[in-house]
Parts: structure tokens; sequence; C-alpha cells
């Protein structure tokens, strides 16, 4: 057991340490809370905005994709095209415009409306002046409205075709609506041709041959040489 001496010097100690760390701790709060001091903005002064330090970048607008033009659907030709394909078959293609169309509708009224579209296929082989009514015989190809080219299997090689695009009317009666060129098809087998006539060869020519073949194989230069010494 500690005596009362003892005791009273181990509180004091106690106390002591106590107080200087009350001490110390109430010095830090003093020393943090000290204010910092602020410097007083004068009224002339300038401020720069955010714009102003960092500048807004304008970039152009971008680039606007147009689609591509659509190609038409005709060109108001009033034509029709025909070439031979080969010995057998025609190809034929047209443009007819609008207007015409309509200015024959207003013609024949309700029997254009309920005509027939057809390709009439012409074999003027050996005839000059085609006129529409001197061929030496002619077919109708039934076609569609909406059609715009057509294949024509003719079948017969070595003659001259001419095609009407044109209507059959309901009562019957043909309207020509526009008229081809001429195509020939070819021919599907060899010429029939026996007498062909061959090149005929000059005397001169036939020396020069001779001269030729008689070179074996020397250049220009030597048989220039060999000619001056012969003469």
């Amino acid at each position: 057991m500690y005596n009362l001496d003892t005791l009273g010097i181990i509180l004091m100690f106690g106390a002591l340490i106590l107080g200087g760390g009350l001490y110390l701790m109430s010095a830090n709060e003093k020393k943090n809370s000290k204010k910092i001091p602020v410097t007083a903005v004068s009224e002339d002064a300038t401020f720069e905005s955010a714009e102003e330090l960092f500048p807004v970048i304008e970039f152009p607008p971008e680039f606007e994709h147009k689609p591509d033009p659509e190609l038409p659907w005709g060109y108001d030709d009033n034509k029709i095209i025909i070439m031979a394909r080969d010995p057998d078959t025609i190809y034929a293609y047209w443009d007819i415009s609008e207007e015409k169309r309509n200015s024959l509708r207003d013609l024949y009224g309700h029997h254009w409306e309920n005509s027939l579209p057809v390709l009439r296929i012409y074999d003027v082989t050996g005839i000059t002046d085609f006129d529409g009514y001197n061929a030496n015989h002619h077919y109708d190809v039934v076609i569609n409205d909406y059609a715009g080219s057509w294949y024509l299997h003719v079948g017969t090689p070595n003659r001259t075709f001419c095609v009407d695009l044109g209507r059959i009317l309901n009562d019957g009666r043909y309207i020509t609506v526009a008229r081809s060129n001429l195509t020939f098809t070819p021919r599907n087998t060899f010429s029939d041709r026996t007498d062909p006539e061959w090149m005929l060869v000059s005397e001169n020519e036939r020396r020069l041959y001779a001269r030729i073949m008689q070179a074996d194989g020397h250049s220009s230069i030597e048989l220039f040489d060999r000619q001056n010494r012969q003469e």
C-alpha cells in the first residue's frame, strides 16, 4: 500500500500530464482556426469568362449527302430500235412519251382503252422502199403496257426485218405507234458463194517473190549488195 505522500506525488504528476495535454490540444485548435487573409478585389478588375479562356471551336457543318439522281423511265423519244442478237433473235426497245399516249387515247377514246399492245414483225428482205404494206409477210407478238424492251425469236437467219410498236383496237383496227429501223439477221451456215475471186499476182511481183525465196534469210542490206553485184 502506498502512503499518503507517495499517492500525492502520483496525483500531482498525473495532473501535470493531463494539463500539458489539454494545453497542447488548445494550442493546435487556435493555430488551425486562424483565418486565411482575403485579398480585396479592385472595382476596375476585369474577369475572363470560360468562353474567353477556352474559346468555342466552331466546326464546319457536316457534308450533306445528297442521293444520286435516279435515271428517268424514258426520254420521250417516241421511237423503237431493233438489232439482231443472233441469226434467230432480234432485240427491240422503245420509248413513247406520255404526251403521245394521251393524244392517241384522246383520238381513239374507249377503243384505245380496250386495245391490245403488240409488236408487228415485218419480213422486208429484198424490199427497198418499205411503206408498211409491201412486206413479204408479217405477224404480231402480244406484249404488255409495262414493257420497254422485248426479245423476238424470228427463227429465220439471213433476212431483213422491220418492227412496229402498235395496238390492235377492240374493233380490229391496227394502229402504228412507232416504226423501227431495219436490221439484218446473220446467216447460220457457211457462205454459199463458190466462186471467190483470188488476187492476181503481176510479173514484177512474181520476180520479187522469187528473189525473196532465194534470199534464204539474208538481211535487206545483204540483198541490196547481192543485187548490185548481179547488175
